[in-house]
């Protein structure tokens, strides 16, 4: 709960809790090269699933060799999977239990989906988003949001892309790795 407001009503004046749900994080990743690609921040309760064709358009821009787009079930609408298979791509979005256990014909179609060869491939490389959501809270601060407001939280969940991409690189071109104590040369 973030407080409380006075609000004037029929029986006088009383205090209305105002509650405040924290901010998220969307995020394209590339699973191959473990790079964050895309990035956008909402308020914690605005749906998840009107973030990922933001997210895709934003990695289709950039020319990205993108094929398959992993997802939790926070993600799963139909309009992402059909906007996902208008642009050519595979949908690895995990499925909600009401779409697989319905009683109806129609979810043939989802069953068919969750046997595909792309949906259980991009659910296997889902752990590496899931990784670097792990580094970024436990050695960069986004355990907590630092600043109130959605500006400022984006602010730092870009800066935290940077750095966390930042080290990838390094990574990736030298081989050197931040994990763990720096041995010191006598």
């Amino acid at each position: 709960m973030k407080g409380s407001k006075k609000v004037r009503g029929e029986r006088g004046v009383r205090k209305q809790p105002q509650y405040f749900y924290g901010y998220k994080q969307h995020v394209s990743f590339n699973a191959q090269a473990e790079i964050i690609t895309s990035l956008c921040c909402s308020t914690g309760h605005d749906y998840d699933g009107h973030y990922l064709p933001r997210l895709v358009e934003a990695d289709l821009a950039l020319g990205l060799p993108v094929e398959t787009y992993a997802a939790d079930r926070g993600y799963d609408d139909s309009e992402n999977h059909v906007f996902l298979a208008e642009n050519g791509l595979h949908s690895a979005i995990r499925l909600n239990s009401y779409r697989t256990r319905k009683k109806d014909l129609n979810k043939r179609v989802w069953l068919e989906k969750e046997v595909s060869e792309p949906y259980q491939a991009g659910l296997k490389e889902r752990y590496k988003i899931e990784r670097k959501f792990g580094e970024g809270k436990r050695y960069h601060g986004m355990g907590r949001c630092r600043y109130l407001g959605l500006v400022r939280y984006a602010i730092q969940s870009i800066l935290t892309a940077i750095v966390l991409n930042l080290k990838r690189l390094v990574k990736l071109l030298t081989g050197v790795s931040f994990r763990g104590r720096a041995k010191v040369v006598v």
